[in-house]
């Protein structure tokens, strides 16, 4: 029989609210790991108690998303899981999601499909609107399945082969760009491909706070994240693996924020100091 790890990477959550998402993806999973990135010390008793399907590691301080993830896969990799569910701290998830995007996995599998990850339709959960890309719409397989360029990692379903075959989380990421960055890895490394399920609908939330820039409303990032945002994208530049429409649409998003976020977001001098010093050491960028 498949076994199912779900890797939830938690940093200073909310305590009520990790409750109800733990008590909804566990009956659905064989394995529940928290990786805790918390700066915060938590008292998760009360979660972890609730269950033996729980193994819980406290990182020393935040390590970043992509070596908190990993250490989630290792685990997958040595007690031998078939599939791993990565899950937000956030997101609470709707009855039967990983049997519903087991299923279509296997279809595509069925169909000689190679599959890098399978997630569901993300919606914003204030507006009650689909997150859809603003350059790459994607192309529909039929009226169920959707395929994509790249997954979030929220929510998505991956076979635990994938990462023995393309590798880890880019630990020197840390944060923005992970989860994209190994989506266009496993297509150039395995030929993977990318889809969202359809009628299996999330609800997210992107950036700290969404603000309308011109006609479109636009999640803002904190300046913390906008550092590693400006930073990530001079080192995924030289990558030739990642998409060129990834690279120039970007770009020109990120020449609007060089202007926009230090003259119309607070606090302004701390966005202008993190995206100068994102610049910096994304072009300075040198691999460990």
């Amino acid at each position: 029989m498949e076994k199912v790890i779900c890797v939830l990477v938690l940093y200073n959550p909310n305590i009520d609210l990790l409750a109800k998402v733990v008590s909804a993806i566990l009956p659905q999973v064989d394995l529940l790991w928290i990786s805790d990135n918390s700066v915060e010390s938590l008292n998760l008793s009360s979660i972890l108690e609730t269950s033996s399907k729980i193994v819980y590691k406290k990182m020393s301080g935040n390590i970043g998303i992509a070596a908190a993830q990993n250490y989630g896969i290792n685990y997958a990799v040595e007690h031998n899981y078939n599939y791993l569910f990565y899950l937000d701290q956030d997101s609470i998830v709707p009855e039967n999601i990983i049997s519903k995007l087991l299923f279509q996995y296997r279809f595509l599998l069925s169909n000689s499909i190679i599959v890098g990850a399978v997630g569901p339709r993300a919606f914003n959960r204030c507006e009650n609107k689909e997150y859809k890309g603003s350059v790459k719409k994607g192309k529909k397989i039929n009226n169920e399945i959707t395929e994509v360029t790249e997954l979030i990692s929220s929510a998505s379903l991956i076979a635990v082969s994938n990462f023995e075959k393309t590798g880890l989380m880019d630990e020197e990421l840390f944060i923005d760009g992970v989860d994209h960055e190994w989506c266009w890895r496993v297509s150039s490394r395995m030929n993977g491909r990318f889809f969202i399920v359809e009628t299996v609908k999330l609800s997210h939330y992107l950036g700290e706070g969404d603000r309308y820039f011109l006609w479109k409303k636009v999640p803002i990032p904190t300046p913390f994240r906008t550092y590693y945002q400006f930073r990530n994208y001079f080192i995924l530049l030289r990558r030739d693996y990642v998409p060129t429409y990834w690279k120039v649409s970007n770009g020109i998003k990120y020449v609007i924020k060089l202007f926009y976020y230090p003259l119309c977001i607070s606090p302004r001098l701390l966005y202008l100091k993190k995206i100068a010093m994102g610049i910096r050491d994304g072009i300075f960028y040198k691999k460990i």
